[in-house]
């Protein structure tokens, strides 16, 4: 009997080992099997470990081979063995424990290294839960971890025809991890939005302008609402390579809104301007009286006086698509779930801490 077929069968069956940084690991050969995660750093650079008996070494044509090229075992010098540790604990189906955002970044920083998209997108930050008052799960995510890939749109009354339609919703999946789609709220911070109270619209600034420009493309898309090819957009509605701020490949005009989007807000809106919680009817019944009962001159200004715009230092909207009463097509409607605003330069300059 010949021993040399079960002893390669074996050898490659058996795991691999791998030098991460200073420390060594010993690795399942379909450790990497989930979807998303492979092709990836191992598979492809090192492709000689985890191949199949007959692709030993793969690109080589073993007839013409005088010897076996030689084989060094996969190592890796310049990054974290440590964090490297926690992303293989999490890929044999274990829970990890993110401490803080700075531990949640190294270790998807590290995703993206090795090109473990799966991985990457279960240790994103996002929150899903069920809301009894609309009967529908819901995902929270940040604008910058969301996926092109991810997004759909959901029509509320699909059996009418096409000019019966008035609307629908927003919904998302984390690509390679969910199985369905959930109604998206979208988290925007870094005070890039500015909303103006008297027409209801917001802008957006910076790369959130480019993304929300990329995300309103891909919605359009999804409706069909492009007469022109779609636009290429980045699968993380980010910026294209090279591109800058002022001079963005990805156009803020598209068949759902320009440079401003509608927004909503409303009594069910969790509110606080300058630091104070405050209800969006309240602010209302305020600022009628003010105008009713003092004349403009002598007017004091309120710190939630609707007249002036509100920087948005946090965010949280809910993406619905409505008819446009103007001109009879279709508008994207921020509705707001979650703000935190400042009216003020003095509000902002309380808020930011000294240096160390």
């Amino acid at each position: 009997m010949n021993p040399v077929p079960r002893l390669l069968s074996q050898l490659f069956e058996s795991s691999i080992f791998i030098q991460i940084g200073d420390r060594d690991f010993q690795v399942p050969r379909d450790i990497f099997s989930a979807p998303g995660d492979s092709p990836n750093f191992f598979t492809l650079g090192f492709g000689g470990f985890f191949a199949s008996p007959q692709e030993v070494f793969p690109g080589l044509d073993r007839t013409n081979l005088l010897r076996p090229p030689a084989i060094i075992p996969p190592c890796v010098p310049h990054r974290s063995g440590d964090l490297f540790a926690e992303l293989l604990h999490t890929l044999r189906g274990y829970p990890v424990h993110i401490r803080d955002e700075g531990h949640r970044l190294q270790l998807l920083k590290d995703c993206k290294y090795y090109h473990l998209r799966g991985l990457e997108q279960k240790l994103i930050a996002h929150d899903i839960s069920f809301n009894p008052f609309s009967g529908r799960e819901e995902i929270l995510i940040r604008l910058e971890d969301v996926r092109q890939s991810g997004l759909k749109f959901v029509w509320d009354d699909p059996d009418a025809g096409v000019d019966g339609r008035k609307g629908g919703r927003v919904v998302y999946s984390r690509p390679f991890v969910d199985e369905k789609s959930y109604d998206l709220i979208v988290q925007i911070g870094g005070e890039t939005t500015a909303i103006d109270i008297n027409t209801m619209t917001a802008v957006f600034f910076v790369l959130t302008k480019a993304r929300v420009a990329s995300l309103l493309n891909v919605v359009s898309n999804r409706m069909n609402l492009n007469p022109s090819p779609p636009t290429r957009t980045p699968p993380d509605l980010s910026t294209p390579s090279g591109g800058t701020t002022e001079k963005q490949s990805i156009s803020s005009n598209t068949p759902l809104g320009g440079e401003t989007v509608k927004i909503q807000i409303d009594d069910e809106t969790d509110l606080v301007v300058d630091g104070n919680p405050v209800s969006w009817a309240s602010l209302q019944a305020g600022a009628s009286q003010t105008e009713t009962s003092e004349p403009p001159a002598k007017r004091k200004r309120t710190e939630g006086d609707g007249k002036r715009d509100w920087i948005v230092r946090d965010g949280q909207w809910k993406l619905r698509v409505q008819r446009n009463a103007a001109g009879g097509g279709y508008e994207i409607a921020f509705v707001a779930t979650k703000l935190d605003v400042c009216t003020e330069q003095r509000v902002r300059n309380r808020g930011r801490a000294w240096l160390g």
